[in-house]
């Protein structure tokens, strides 16, 4: 049985990491990389170099102006540096500036871009629309101020001209911020959700190998457990009919030869789909309900008197053929095992064409065998019933038999309920 490779990072491959691709452009991985050098050139680019411009032409205005400017400046520039974190504060510091009408213009309205942007980056579409009206409302008031201090213009005329400056030049770092920012949290999102799917990927991954594991437990289980209890009571018996010298021993010899064999070509079936990928495995149908008659004629041969009766439509193949097989092997192997002077064993199938019905019933004897099982018989038999949304009961009745009783449901597998 070979299977197709599997390519690193699919689904199909479940032990590779979570492959992504790389940020286009090399000046995108520089700024994602280098988040404090791209700070730093942007504060000396908004508030550094105008901080210098009032310097120089400080000797052309007056004191307070000069102070203003390079405190406004300063400030502007320090908090730059917290435009990640903390970019409404950025945002009404250097709005305010724009209160002093020509003292911080400059500085002023380049921070207010930059907090308008980083809003727009770090935090959400809503964040970024109430930061403009923040920042247009202190501009607002500055620019009328300015207007109202010149008398340049009527009131009227530099109160609409200044609504459509400000709003024009406050709102293309807010569309900016808000577009680029929502590109970014979308490509985080999907980067989050293809992380969620590589993690949930793995879980059905780890599942599937544990429900496999368990699987081949129990079919181990069932086919060793089975074919050395037939064979133990073989080599018993061939060993009391050697020592009475009668002819029969070598016949049950073969049979423990053949029992042998068989368990033997299961296992490497069974085992087959734990070989490398490329290699081939042998493939053999599973057995199924056409085979308990050949399954108790089997136990026959090894002594143990056993009456099979099946009433109803043949039992169907698949899934629900192997488990009432199996449990019908598990229970006759358990009375090998436990009650090898058992005087009778009565074996019922039944389909009522919704449901299979299985009743194993057998006398109990006052000289059983020492047990040296681990309880998994009784507990594979519940899981096969429980995958077909059936059920099994084991245990002594009131006549003084022991009787294992199981329903198998043929329509309504457990995973489809």
């Amino acid at each position: 049985m070979t299977t197709p490779d599997a390519v690193p990072g699919s689904p199909a491959d479940p032990g590779t990491a979570l492959a992504l691709p790389r940020p286009p452009g090399i000046l995108r991985r520089f700024i994602d990389s280098h988040p404090r050098t791209i700070d730093a050139l942007i504060a000396v680019a908004s508030a550094g170099i105008p901080a210098i411009g009032y310097l120089v032409l400080a000797a052309a205005g007056d004191a307070w102006y000069v102070v203003v400017a390079v405190v406004g400046a300063i400030v502007c520039f320090g908090l730059t540096f917290l435009r990640r974190t903390r970019p409404f504060l950025l945002l009404v510091v250097a709005s305010a500036f724009g209160l002093f009408p020509d003292s911080g213009m400059t500085s002023g309205i380049l921070s207010t871009w930059v907090a308008l942007y980083s809003i727009g980056i770090f935090r959400s579409t809503r964040a970024a629309w109430t930061g403009f009206a923040i920042a247009t409302a202190f501009w607002f008031t500055g620019f009328q101020i300015e207007f109202a201090t010149s008398g340049s213009d009527p009131f009227i005329v530099a109160i609409a001209g200044n609504i459509v400056q400000t709003s024009v030049m406050l709102a293309i770092p807010t569309l900016i911020g808000v577009t680029v920012g929502a590109r970014r949290r979308y490509e985080r999102a999907l980067i989050d959700r293809a992380a969620d799917l590589a993690r949930e990927r793995d879980q059905r991954a780890r599942l599937a190998v544990g429900e496999e594991r368990t699987r081949i437990a129990r079919e181990m289980h069932d086919i060793v457990s089975h074919s050395l209890t037939v064979m133990i009571t073989l080599s018993e018996g061939a060993a009391a009919q050697a020592e009475t010298g009668s002819d029969l021993a070598p016949d049950a010899m073969r049979r423990v030869a053949e029992t042998g064999r068989e368990s033997l070509a299961e296992m490497r079936r069974l085992l087959g789909v734990l070989r490398a990928p490329d290699d081939e495995a042998e493939l053999a149908p599973q057995p199924g309900a056409d085979g308990i008659g050949s399954l108790v004629t089997q136990f026959r041969d090894a002594g143990l008197p056993v009456a099979w009766r099946h009433d109803g439509p043949a039992i169907p193949q698949g899934g629900v053929g192997l488990a009432a097989y199996r449990i019908v092997q598990e229970s006759l192997t358990n009375v090998l095992r436990h009650a090898p002077g058992t005087r009778r064993v009565d074996v019922r199938t039944r389909n009522d064409g919704s449901a299979i019905s299985l009743t194993i019933d057998n006398d109990t004897t006052y000289d059983p065998m020492p047990s040296d099982g681990s309880g998994r018989g009784l507990v594979g038999m519940r899981e096969r019933a429980a995958m077909h949304a059936g059920s099994v009961t084991a245990g002594p009745r009131t006549d003084g038999r022991w009787r294992v009783d199981a329903t198998l449901s043929i329509d309504s597998p457990a995973g489809e309920k």
